[in-house]
């Protein structure tokens, strides 16, 4: 398969293993139309040249069992880390390289964005919680884009400059005038039946 008509499959380009987002050597060959060999050579040239530390926290050599024509034969590849696929690329030149290196840096952020969305929804979770007494009597979650303030500090939040949207302020506005307006009928109202 050829991964460069697959620019819109960011998935298909970078993997997550555990906690790391991963992409590997022959993913990079393919997508970028070089030989394999040819990306193991760059990166024997890395290994050579970057310190050890960087190299061994961000290039893992490791086998695949590949099928080659009629037999399977042992293929070395290596897993890199979104740095090491960084280093490794940074040689690749052109117009169609740019594209291909944006494609791949999208494909990571992707993959580290889902990273750190969980499934579990206990491993990352905003709560509140009412105390009474030294003991919880209630809890709920907090989204990461609710707030909870006081009724006083409320219109200091609403004044603070870009802490809500144009959208936002006009939505406020609109309730709040009709609130004013709700509320002076109902004083009205009460003047007149006196």
């Amino acid at each position: 398969m050829n991964l460069q008509q697959s620019k819109n499959y960011p998935a298909q380009l970078v993997f997550i293993n555990g906690q790391q987002t991963i992409t590997n050597s022959l993913i990079v060959a393919d997508y970028f139309g070089k030989q394999h060999k040819d990306v193991l050579r760059k990166i024997g040239q890395i290994m050579v040249d970057a310190p050890s530390d960087f190299t061994s926290a961000h290039f893992c050599a490791n086998v695949q069992n590949q099928q080659v024509g009629t037999s399977q034969r042992d293929l070395k590849c290596y897993h890199l880390t979104k740095d090491g696929f960084m280093f490794l690329v940074m040689g690749f030149t052109g117009a169609k390289a740019a594209e291909l290196k944006i494609n791949f840096i999208n494909a990571f952020n992707e993959a580290q964005a889902k990273l750190s969305r969980t499934t579990h929804p206990f491993e990352r979770q905003r709560m509140m919680f009412t105390w009474e007494a030294g003991r919880i009597v209630s809890s709920q979650p907090i989204h990461d884009d609710q707030f909870v303030t006081s009724r006083d500090k409320l219109v200091q939040y609403i004044r603070e400059p870009r802490f809500l949207t144009l959208a936002q302020l006009l939505e406020i506005s609109e309730a709040a005038n009709k609130q004013i307006a709700a509320s002076v009928r109902f004083v009205e109202s009460q003047a007149r039946l006196r």
